[in-house]
Parts: C-alpha cells; structure tokens; sequence
C-alpha cells in the first residue's frame, strides 16, 4: 500500500494554444479529493478562472502557469498537451535541460522560431528505420498523435516552451517521471512535491471507461452531445462528482470542459502511481515523459 496520501486540490486543463482565443477555448477543472470521489468544485475557460479580461494566449498562458505553479501542496494537475518530443530530438539532454532550453533551442533542431517550424523540422530529420519516430513510445501506447504533427504542433510548441518552462522554475513542481520528485526542491521528506503535474490524453482515459466513447463527443450534433453525456455518466460511476448541475451541464454541452474533467480524473487517479514509481523510470519516460490515463 502507498504511503503518499492523496492530493488536497486535483486541476484539469484541456490546453489551447490558440494565439487570440487561448483564453477561451482552454477550459480548467478545480477540483478536490473526498475520500474515493473526485468532486469538481469549479469548471471553467481559463480566462474565467484566472479572472482575465484578455483571451490572448500571450496573456493566458503565463497567468496560467504562475497560478498552477503557486498552489498550495500537496497537488495534482493533469495537462492534455504533450509534455515532450521523441527522445532522439533531445539529443543529449535531460528532460529538465531540454524545457529549460526552449523555446530558442528545440534539442538537435535548429532554428526552430514557431509551431511550424517544429513540424518541418522534425518531419525532415525523422526516419524511423534509423531510431528517429515522428512518435514517443507513450503516443504509440495509448494511440495519441505526434507531438509535432500538424494537429497539434502548435498546442505542443507553446505547452512545452511557455506553461511547463514556468512551470519547472517554480520549487515544489514535479513532472513524473521526467523530473521526478527526488530532483525537485522543497519536496518534503516523504516525497510529497508541492505540485505534481501529469501529463493526460482524454481520449485514453475514455478508451479505459465502461460506457464511455473515446471518439465521436467533439462536436455539435445531437449523437456528440448524447456521446459526451455517456462519457459524464461514465465518470461519474468511477468516483467523479460535481458540486452543481450547472458544472456538469458544462461538461456535457462543451467537449473542452468535458477533457478538463478527465485531465483532473486521470491526475486523481495516477497520483500517487506515478510518484511511486518516480524514483525508476524507464530511461525512454525520462526523457520522452509519458502519458497517464
């Protein structure tokens, strides 16, 4: 059994790197721990909940990172963003090295200035057969995309170079198993970190859910809505709560709020799993990070 109790306060965010409506379309889960249920206390945009008048993600994202970074411990946040890149991408840094570097140095790629430059440049260097996939081995693992495909290039872009680079200054923070505890400052004695953060991928964590859809809950027609409905109930047979009807009607009307319940759900779930086994981890998770659903 454990001895890492459960965190005080879990945070979901479903991450948008949109440059003029970041603010809007990244939605955040609070929530806290009741015994075996998770209750969602607060669901929100992220310019709702950070109290913003700006949607721009030059505002958002910093304001984002120095609140998630100033919570009081112990906590927990799950993050839909890609934490990392392939391993061969960071040549011969650690994962620590690599955030800290970016956004000027992207490991072996050179002059890399924006979400597309990282999607060229990775696609131009990568070549599978010789030890260079487009994917990590935690994408591979839960069928996620490739960090920097062209989907998602930008959200992984700024979530590495802008949130998680803050994020990782701040004493306390843990990134399992990429930066695990036992290298943080002010982590205490029983390898409790201030924040633990995790990165997620809602559509494992649906994949995993009796009764829930991992596909088909995204947009706007009547079978995504009764689809993110499923995906509602199936969360809450497993332990979620919603402290109001009006949070959970959040969730089910808004496919990004419903992913930063899940991104809280997986962080809850995973917390003390992944600080347990922060101390080992496979060298490829050190630096590619990993995926907990």
């Amino acid at each position: 059994m454990s001895q890492i109790p459960d965190p005080k306060a879990v945070y979901g965010i479903d991450l948008s790197a949109a440059a003029a409506s970041a603010g809007a379309d990244t939605w955040v889960a609070r929530c806290a721990v009741d015994g075996d249920a998770l209750v969602v206390d607060e669901l929100a945009s992220a310019a709702e909940f950070l109290d913003l008048d700006s949607t721009a993600r030059d505002d958002v994202l910093p304001a984002l990172a120095e609140r998630l970074g100033g919570v009081d411990g112990p906590s927990a946040a799950g993050i839909d963003v890609p934490f990392s890149l392939p391993a061969w991408v960071l040549g011969d840094r650690t994962w620590r090295e690599f955030v800290a570097a970016t956004p000027e140095r992207w490991g072996v790629l050179d002059e890399v200035d924006d979400p597309r430059d990282l999607y060229d440049a990775v696609r131009e260097a990568a070549d599978p057969d010789a030890g260079r996939p487009l994917r990590r081995a935690t994408d591979d693992a839960h069928g996620g995309q490739e960090p920097a495909g062209f989907r998602i290039k930008t959200q992984t872009y700024y979530g590495i170079s802008v949130l998680l680079r803050r994020l990782i200054e701040r004493e306390g923070v843990c990134v399992p198993p990429a930066l695990p505890v036992s290298t943080v400052d002010g982590a205490d004695g029983d390898q409790r970190p201030r924040l633990a953060v995790l990165e997620t991928y809602p559509a494992s964590v649906f994949d995993r859910l009796d009764g829930a859809d991992r596909t088909g809950y995204k947009k706007t027609q009547r079978r995504h809505v009764e689809a993110r409905r499923r995906n509602v109930a199936a969360l809450v047979d497993d332990g979620v709560r919603f402290a109001d009807d009006a949070a959970r009607d959040c969730a089910v009307a808004t496919d990004d709020a419903l992913d930063a319940v899940a991104a809280a759900y997986a962080a809850a779930r995973n917390y003390r799993t992944a600080l347990d086994q922060d101390d080992d981890p496979d060298a490829r998770d050190r630096l590619e990070a990993r995926i907990y659903a």
